[in-house]
């Protein structure tokens, strides 16, 4: 006898989580799950707050919230620090968002679409499945902060109670401590809300409020600093020109039509002309069908989306990474599942999906192992032998590049302290060699503490040869050492 519907559909189901986390499984080993110095802060982070010293933001930044360190503290608390640790709340608060994106979807799609916009977020698209594997600090719980919002925002069109209403607020204030990305997301939703329950604006003063408690560090932070968080717009052209690099490369990035880092397109430019005609034909026709529906709701969150977004300075800085649409993941799952109104439907989405995926994932893995100049420069998983050699000589503080110093303090669990220098002034007294402070420290107390210690200084291969500094350090008769890609110069006894 065939398998009933229903167990083909919870084969579907766990043949795409399966699938899901063996993309995290294949990312954590490859390349692409290299640890650096960016995921290695939040790490830090997470380890001083274990200790009580919180900090708002990320670590020298104005912006990018400290939730996800914090989140993260009870699991150093019970499994000890480690990369892997470290990486197990970015990739919950995906799964908990694919949870969510679910609820969303059967509200406004249809129970098998919902089923199917879940599991899209869980394997697809490919770029925010990098950026949250690795722990980068904040993008995790922006895809969650997304999909509540979302679904609360339907519940208000449902019942707009007061508790909904505040709840809303409180959603949004954290969201917003966590990354201004949100605003985009946000400002169409709770106009869309409005416009379909004008009934809720009674309670309005509820969501001001919990928004205020929820964003609450990053108003005292503000207050304190001068209001630093504050990004500066973007003018006129900037915005055009925002607007321009929206549609092309980066929105075709995020969808894995074109390959992050390298722009390479995932078909001939015939077919992908083709399928970008197919895919705006497809939505003009299903945002007018649904205008009067929830499903409405994410069409004009779709349609507002790049209009705001490109207000930011910002969001045209990188042109290779389309790292400021990761927020918009949800949305574009929950677009592309509202196809999937029947099983074979559904299947077919998720394995198109699937499929773009993996042949993205790869590409952006062989672009990284290529032999070939990259930014940031590549540095290897182990620091094992680096942190060997630096034992033995006796070098427990030490000057670094930015992607070597924060990856030691924390492989090290801060028994080497290591901070980083843009190496333009320095001083000699008594044949110690000390950087100046740099105008940007991402943790002042390391620059100070490694500046007052016996110091030795770690560079990546060829750089020694071209920094100006190794002049003085070789004049003052620093040992060199060789290790891997690395060159110590320690001072001698």
């Amino acid at each position: 006898m065939l398998p009933s519907l229903s167990r083909l559909r919870w084969v579907g189901v766990g043949a795409a989580v399966a699938a899901g986390i063996a993309f995290r499984v294949w990312i954590y080993r490859s390349a692409l799950g290299a640890p650096d110095s960016d995921e290695a802060i939040v790490g830090l982070m997470a380890r001083h707050a274990l200790h009580g010293h919180f900090t708002v933001f990320f670590w020298g930044q104005p912006y990018g919230g400290s939730q996800e360190a914090l989140l993260t503290v009870p699991v150093f608390a019970v499994f000890g620090t480690s990369l892997l640790a470290l990486r197990i709340v970015p990739i919950l608060l995906t799964a908990l968002a694919a949870v969510v994106v679910w609820r969303v979807g059967r509200r406004s799609f249809g129970e098998l679409p919902g089923a199917v916009a879940g599991l899209l977020v869980w394997l697809w698209p490919p770029y925010p499945i990098v950026h949250t594997t690795p722990a980068f600090g904040f993008y995790g719980a922006t895809l969650l902060y997304c999909a509540l919002l979302l679904l609360l925002a339907l519940r208000i069109v449902e019942e707009p109670s007061l508790l909904r209403v505040a709840l809303f607020g409180l959603v949004f204030g954290l969201a917003f401590w966590e990354s201004a990305q949100i605003i985009p997301i946000a400002a169409p939703i709770i106009a869309w809300t409005l416009w379909r329950r004008p009934r809720a604006l009674r309670h309005v003063w509820a969501a001001l409020v919990a928004a205020a408690i929820g964003a609450l560090p990053w108003l005292v932070w503000n207050i304190e600093n001068d209001w630093r968080s504050v990004l500066a717009r973007a003018s006129l052209s900037a915005y055009f020109h925002g607007l321009r690099l929206f549609a092309s490369p980066l929105l075709p990035m995020l969808l894995g039509l074109r390959t992050p880092l390298t722009g390479e397109a995932l078909l001939p430019k015939v077919l992908t002309l083709a399928v970008y005609a197919i895919l705006l034909a497809a939505f003009a026709w299903c945002a007018v069908r649904a205008r009067r529906s929830n499903a409405g709701l994410i069409f004009v969150v779709a349609l507002a989306f790049p209009l705001l977004w490109a207000i930011s300075h910002r969001v045209a800085i990188l042109t290779s990474h389309p790292i400021y649409l990761i927020v918009l993941a949800p949305v574009v799952a929950l677009l592309l599942a509202s196809v999937a109104t029947s099983d074979w439907r559904a299947a077919a989405v998720l394995v198109a999906a699937a499929a773009v995926s993996a042949v993205t994932l790869q590409r952006m893995d062989s672009w990284l192992t290529a032999d070939r100049p990259h930014w940031p420069p590549p540095t290897p998983r182990d620091f094992s032998p680096l942190v060997a050699s630096l034992d033995e000589l006796h070098v427990d503080r030490v000057y670094a590049d930015y992607w070597i110093a924060y990856r030691l303090d924390f492989a090290t669990n801060e028994r080497i302290v290591a901070t980083y220098d843009d190496w333009l002034h320095w001083s000699t007294h008594d044949g110690k060699v000390t950087p100046d402070p740099p105008l940007a420290v991402r943790w002042p107390p390391y620059q100070r503490e490694v500046a007052a210690a016996r110091h030795g200084f770690v560079f990546l291969r060829p750089e020694p040869y071209s920094n100006p500094i190794v002049t003085a350090l070789r004049r003052e008769r620093y040992a060199i050492r060789t290790v891997g890609p690395f060159v110590i110069y320690a001072p001698r006894h």
